[in-house]
């Protein structure tokens, strides 16, 4: 066994170990960039927004890529025996056809539904396995039937590029900005994969050939750069309609029940979008004044009845609308109330990003409220800066 390895070894070109090498950095990077995406995935997991889910699509998808070529290329490169180069070749193949697999079973949700046909998903899903049976099944990856059936991979990989684009209209904000950045960059991989095919075939002569490999790493390699820019701190993925259910924001001091910080949140959207001007939030807050105790009334009376004093509540049923709550973390005695049309988890993370940063920003009024004579609301009024630049990510 070990005379064989040193036979294979001592057969191997320079020309080969610079080839392989050169790719190997591209795998590295692909590796780094596939589990730098499950990374951030897991980082923002306990926020329970769905939509998140497009970055295990993104990793999965880079990640059998990636292996899927270096199997291919191993085989070129280095396997002489024909039987093993068989099996390496087939390992590369279902890599390779494995990628779109990934990519879809990951979006089979719910929440995509506005942009894409989750039973056509499905269908194309499954109809994905079929070129990899073929490899596993067929006695040569050179029948005509394995051939055809690649047709269902690239089927499932046009799929993959209209959802992208649907996506990419659909999306706002610096969430757009990431999944444009990762569509360019995913494209431009995919290009170097005519230069793959070419090599694979020995089209061109040995010299022309290497430069045509050369070329080919060398753009497969800037599209992983600009996936990375891509994976880089990608903010969390809000649910399409969330702004459109928003109604109001409340921030009380429990202490007394008054309130610190009201915003109409329709408004300003329709100010962001229109550029109409709108009240001054001090006069809008005159305005909602006596509703904010009935918000915390609302809450006594509930903690009352269901009899959980030491247990704060989230969720409250109010009219047409309801009221999402969270409370401060100590020694900060705030509760934040969203006012919503309906319930979905992007705005559960939108007020939890309110009390972060309201906390983080007015700290140290916070701490010193109680020693504040003067109306305590007028402190807190530039707060509206900070919520429209969260609104327009």
């Amino acid at each position: 066994m070990f005379e064989v390895i040193s036979i294979m070894l001592s057969q191997i070109t320079p020309n080969q170990e610079i080839q392989f090498l050169v790719y190997f950095a591209a795998v590295v990077i692909g590796i780094q960039l596939a589990i730098y995406f499950f990374y951030q995935y897991h980082k923002i997991q306990d926020v329970n927004l769905k939509l998140n889910r497009i970055l295990l699509s993104f990793g999965a998808f880079t990640f059998f890529i990636v292996l899927g070529a270096l199997f291919l290329n191993v085989s070129r490169l280095f396997v002489t025996n024909i039987r093993l180069r068989d099996i390496y070749t087939r390992i590369g193949w279902i890599f390779g056809f494995s990628a779109p697999i990934g990519f879809l079973s990951f979006i089979i949700l719910e929440e995509f539904s506005s942009i894409m046909n989750l039973k056509i998903v499905k269908i194309l899903t499954a109809l994905s396995f079929i070129p990899i049976i073929a490899v596993i099944a067929l006695p040569s990856t050179r029948s005509p039937i394995f051939i055809i059936s690649i047709i269902f991979t690239l089927s499932g990989a046009y799929y993959i590029l209209n959802f992208q684009i649907k996506l990419i209209k659909k999306a706002v904000g610096d969430i757009r900005k990431k999944i444009l950045q990762f569509f360019i960059g995913e494209i431009i991989s995919l290009t170097s994969i005519v230069f793959a095919v070419q090599v694979g075939l020995g089209i061109f002569p040995p010299g022309l050939n290497e430069f045509v490999y050369y070329i080919g790493v060398s753009i497969l390699l800037t599209g992983f750069i600009i996936i990375f820019f891509s994976a880089n701190d990608f903010p969390p993925f809000y649910e399409f309609e969330w702004k459109d259910n928003l109604l109001k924001l409340f921030i009380i001091n429990q202490k007394d029940n008054k309130g610190l910080f009201y915003c109409d949140l329709t408004e300003l959207i329709k100010k962001n979008s229109s550029e109409n001007e709108i009240e001054d939030d001090a006069t809008k807050y005159l305005k909602e004044k006596l509703l904010t105790g009935g918000i915390m009334g609302i809450e006594s009376i509930i903690t009352q009845i269901t009899d959980t004093k030491t247990e704060k509540i989230s969720k409250i049923k109010h009219e047409d609308s309801i009221l999402l709550l969270e409370y401060g973390i100590k020694p900060f005695n705030i509760t934040y109330a969203l006012s919503v049309k309906k319930d979905i988890a992007s705005h559960r993370y939108f007020l939890k990003s309110i009390k972060s940063n309201f906390e983080s920003y007015y700290k140290e009024i916070l701490l010193n409220l109680d020693s504040l004579k003067e109306k305590q609301e007028q402190f807190f009024i530039g707060f509206t800066t900070l919520i429209e630049s969260i609104l327009k990510d």
